[in-house]
């Protein structure tokens, strides 16, 4: 008889024929708290990779020994995903850096995928950091209602971005080098150095 486990506390299970994704389901619904999440599938001892969850997800619960589900809340997910924000923010850096080289030797091709590469990882960040921000905020409105460096840094970042695509259209060089080399790396740097600390510091409230 299957074993089936929350952080290893053992949970009482559905129906007999449930698959895994019933039972993930199952544990989402019915044994999380509304702001947890699963972060991982261990079967028979041994934590899954994504391919694996993915194929394991149709076949029967009763096929395997013991299932455990590791979770999180999704406030400590947050803080766990700020910590990445900082790298984020080195890639977008290196990337400019790369995109303003190839610029200058005339690689018009390597220039336009960088390009594509930067406006690709600057969406993700800027998804990414919204969430992180409202998970925060959701339990810190008081620290957080004396500071707007969030909110000012996220709005020249937003008009940034808004204005790169119309300087590649229209090929404008110099607009778009100083979009990128200057506007777009100083903002990123005060997210680094300012907005990121200062929301790391809530974590320990």
């Amino acid at each position: 008889m299957v074993s089936v486990t929350v952080n290893n506390k053992t949970i009482s299970k559905p129906e007999q024929d449930a698959s895994v994704n019933d039972l993930m389901n199952f544990v989402l619904n019915e044994v999380l708290h509304e702001d947890e999440v699963i972060t991982s599938i261990d079967i028979n001892g041994r934590q899954l990779s994504y391919e694996e969850e993915q194929s394991s997800l149709t076949l029967p619960v009763e096929k395997y020994n013991d299932i455990n589900f590791s979770t999180t809340s999704s406030y400590e997910l947050a803080f766990d995903a700020l910590n990445d924000c900082s790298s984020y923010i080195d890639t977008i850096i290196n990337k400019i850096g790369l995109f303003i080289e190839f610029q200058n030797e005339n690689k018009q091709k390597d220039a336009n995928m960088m390009f594509g590469e930067v406006v690709e990882i600057m969406d993700l960040y800027v998804q990414l950091m919204a969430k992180i921000y409202r998970t925060v905020r959701n339990r810190h409105q008081e620290q957080l209602k004396n500071t707007n460096t969030f909110q000012t840094l996220e709005i020249h970042l937003l008009s940034i971005m808004k204005a790169l695509i119309p300087a590649k259209e229209k090929n404008d060089i110099i607009m778009l080098n100083d979009l990128l080399e200057y506007e777009l790396i100083d903002n990123l740097t005060q997210w680094k150095i300012k907005a990121i600390p200062e929301l790391k510091k809530l974590r320990d409230l």
